[in-house]
């Protein structure tokens, strides 16, 4: 990749300040729409994720969220603790009837997470977002959902909300935006997604560079930007598949960058 300049870099400090619109900034529609997917024994699920203890505590305050699709603020223990467990379920290890239930509820999990971060009142509870994000991503894709504009109606909504200490995870919220928008039932013009990836370049870089500086950080493209890398795997997975989110609408140098960045991930 190119090197920025001192000015790009300098123009592109207020990293979440600057998120692309590409997309209404609504943190509900995702909700209702994974909400909506849950029966109650799902909810019994989440509720006794942690070993079966204080499943009623958990269970009152999960009905709350899908009835109201509001989160309490701040997010407390009950039912946040169930909530991150939940999300690092692995439905491709379980039978395909076993695997859709457990998608749908890693989704609303990590969903209800991502919402939560967007609260100032829960920044001590938002590190290593980028982990959260990708299983959100993997749970939607298992379940076929046709809700790629609920996504990137919450990602921008929540980018300009991500507290400061979150800003290397910032550039994985711009990759899980260009995985949405290229598969958006709405046809993004060239100029938009030449934009949107313009801005993963340049906010991959700045956030890299304030690692090098705090901690002399160097490495791989996107993963050495965070301190949180567990689900980088995953990543580059997606980034191996992001070229295949490409069709027939999407220009020349539309397709270009887009393979450049799985390029550079994988």
């Amino acid at each position: 990749m190119t090197s920025l300049t001192q000015a790009q870099i300098a123009k592109f400090q207020g990293i979440a300040g600057n998120a692309p619109s590409i997309s209404p900034s609504d943190p509900k529609s995702l909700l209702k729409a994974t909400a909506s997917l849950l029966d109650e024994d799902d909810l019994q699920s989440i509720a006794r994720a942690d070993y079966g203890n204080d499943t009623h505590e958990h269970l009152t305050q999960l009905v709350d969220i899908v009835r109201l699709c509001e989160l309490p603020s701040p997010l407390k223990w009950h039912p946040r603790e169930v909530l991150e467990l939940t999300r690092w379920s692995e439905p491709e290890q379980q039978d395909p009837g076993m695997a859709a239930r457990l998608s749908r509820q890693c989704a609303f999990a990590c969903t209800v997470l991502l919402v939560s971060y967007g609260d100032p009142r829960n920044a001590g509870a938002s590190y290593g977002s980028n982990q959260t994000l990708i299983s959100l991503v993997g749970s939607l894709e298992a379940l076929g959902l046709d809700v790629e504009d609920e996504v990137l109606s919450l990602l921008s909504w929540l980018i300009p909300r991500l507290p400061e200490h979150e800003a290397g995870e910032i550039p994985f919220f711009g990759l899980a935006m260009l995985w949405f928008a290229l598969g958006s039932r709405h046809q993004w013009n060239d100029a938009a997604l030449l934009g949107l990836c313009e801005w993963i370049m340049v906010t991959e870089e700045a956030a890299r560079r304030r690692k090098s500086i705090v901690l002399g950080a160097s490495g791989s493209w996107l993963v050495s930007g965070t301190g949180y890398d567990t689900h980088i795997d995953r990543w580059q997975k997606l980034g191996r598949k992001l070229v295949g989110r490409l069709d027939m609408r999407h220009g020349p140098d539309v397709r270009d960058a887009v393979q450049l960045i799985g390029a550079m991930l994988t």
